[in-house]
C-alpha cells in the first residue's frame, strides 16, 4: 500500500507495510531503468493530460520527465516551493521566474505565463 504526504495538511494514519510514495520513488530512481520509466510516464502525462491546456509549470515540468523534488534542485529551492508554484499560492521573485526559466531551458515570459496565464495578454 502507498501513501502520499502533503504538506500542511495532518499525516495520515500509517498503516502496517505502507510505503510513502516519495521513499518508494527514491528508491525506484537508483535504477536507470526505472528512472528512465518514470520520466517517460511523466512525459506521457504532460502530452495527455496538459494537452488542451495553457502552458503551466507542472506541464512544463512533466514535458521534460521531472518530478517536483527534481525541479526544486535545479532551481536550488525546495519541492513545496514548487508546489506551491504550481498552484498558483505563491507570487514568486524574479530570481525565481529567471531560475525556472534556465532550468526549463524555456523564455522568462513563458514561465510568467504559466504561473499566471489570465493575467497575460
Amino acid at each position: 500500500m502507498l501513501y502520499a504526504e502533503f504538506s500542511g495538511s495532518p499525516k495520515p494514519q500509517t498503516l502496517p507495510g505502507a510505503i510513502d510514495i516519495d521513499d518508494l520513488v527514491t528508491e525506484l530512481e537508483q535504477s536507470p531503468e526505472a528512472t528512465e520509466a518514470i520520466a517517460k510516464g511523466r512525459q506521457w502525462v504532460a502530452k495527455n493530460f496538459y494537452k488542451d491546456q495553457s502552458p503551466s509549470i507542472a506541464q512544463l515540468r512533466l514535458q521534460k520527465g521531472w518530478s517536483q523534488a527534481e525541479l526544486a534542485r535545479l532551481t536550488d529551492t525546495s519541492q513545496p516551493h514548487i508546489a506551491r508554484l504550481e498552484l498558483g499560492r505563491v507570487d514568486p521573485q524574479v530570481s525565481t521566474l529567471k531560475k525556472l526559466a534556465k532550468a526549463l531551458n524555456v523564455s522568462i515570459a513563458t514561465v510568467v505565463q504559466a504561473i499566471s496565464p489570465e493575467d497575460v495578454q
